[in-house]
């Protein structure tokens, strides 16, 4: 850093000295945060329900249900999909209920590749299910 020195001997130099500023405004920002207080550590009350809520399958509010079986076989509610992706989004598609709701929940079995699922969410996608999710046993 250079400093400015005037161009004749009797003149004045006009410039704002950044470095004290500086260090009064870091000296205030570290007051402001130690005189801060601490967010309160409290619990936030959460009622969880005594029993689980089960999905019948003929429960007409419930979102349609794809599983996914151990050996990879997928079934729409109670229809079996094919295993092709263009047959899965025909399928999908051809579904009055997903087209109807817009809304599609997918459960697997945990032996189930990953990229099966994303496979079958992706197709549900493609065939125009606005929301897709995971349906999971537990919390």
């Amino acid at each position: 850093m250079g400093m400015a020195l005037p161009q004749d001997e009797g003149g004045m130099v006009a410039e704002i000295n950044v470095t004290s500023m500086v260090d009064v405004l870091m000296s205030l920002l570290i007051i402001f945060m130690i005189s801060t207080p601490a967010p309160p550590n409290e619990k936030l009350p959460l009622s969880l329900p005594k029993e689980t809520v089960v999905q019948q399958p003929d429960d007409p509010n419930a979102a349609l249900l794809v599983t996914i079986a151990a050996d990879g076989t997928a079934r729409l509610g109670k229809t079996p999909l094919p295993a092709d992706y263009d047959g899965i989004v025909a399928a999908i598609k051809a579904s009055e209920k997903a087209q109807r709701d817009g809304r599609l929940a997918v459960t697997a079995d945990p032996k189930v590749p990953y990229g099966r699922v994303i496979r079958i969410m992706a197709a549900a996608h493609e065939a125009g299910v606005a929301q897709v999710g995971i349906a999971s046993d537990r919390l």
